[in-house]
């Protein structure tokens, strides 16, 4: 009797600790289940976060790319100085085209392009009675103001500085410069601005307006 007690005590006590290996086993499965299908939706999250980061970023550089588009081109007017009137000639060339392809970029690549899109300006001045006497100067890295309809071309390379502003001859650069962003407004005509000489005080207002060429 005493053997068949302790036989069962024996049983329960193996049916018990088999009855925990089992739950802890249980437990266990279930504890990797959650844990895999914590870090899929946490990756899934991480992806929409990106993808929803990409396509803001994808957003602000197509309306870059619609200013750079809109003016691009070169540019034609009469600037009177000092010396007598001139003409002046001004060549925008965006440094990237817009990029096209079926498919989500990665935030690098989208960064590298915001970084690397700017302006490479040609200016040239000279007087209209011997086009041989031109000078002129490029310039590359100039980065519109966008929301203000501002180019200014500055360098070591140019002797004058040089502020330009947008204009359609009605609105203000700045209106003009929102309508370029929403796509109301896919190129400018008119480019009016002033010259700054290094060699004196003085500054030159001129109007600009599109090659027919172009």
């Amino acid at each position: 009797m005493k053997h068949t007690v302790l036989l069962s005590g024996i049983f329960a006590l193996s049916l018990g600790a088999l009855g925990c290996q089992v739950d802890k086993a249980g437990l266990k499965e279930k504890a990797g289940i959650e844990g895999e299908a914590n870090s899929k939706a946490g990756i899934k999250a991480e992806n929409e976060s990106l993808a929803a980061k990409s396509q803001d970023m994808e957003s602000d550089l197509a309306t870059r790319h619609r200013f750079y588009r809109a003016v691009r081109g070169t540019f034609e007017g009469d600037l009177q100085t000092n010396q007598g009137a001139y003409r002046i000639r001004l060549t925008l060339v965006p440094s990237l085209h817009p990029y096209r392809a079926p498919r989500t970029r990665q935030l690098d690549e989208i960064v590298s392009d915001l970084n690397n899109l700017y302006f490479n300006a040609q200016v040239v001045q000279w007087n209209p009675a011997n086009p041989m006497s031109a000078v002129g100067c490029r310039v590359s890295g100039v980065r519109p103001d966008l929301v203000n309809g501002e180019i200014t071309i500055a360098s070591e390379s140019c002797p004058n500085l040089y502020s330009l502003r947008i204009a359609d001859g009605v609105r203000a650069p700045s209106e003009t410069a929102a309508q370029v962003a929403e796509g109301k407004l896919d190129k400018i005509n008119s480019i009016s601005g002033e010259v700054q000489p290094s060699t004196n005080a003085s500054v030159y207002r001129f109007t600009a307006t599109r090659a027919v060429s172009n």
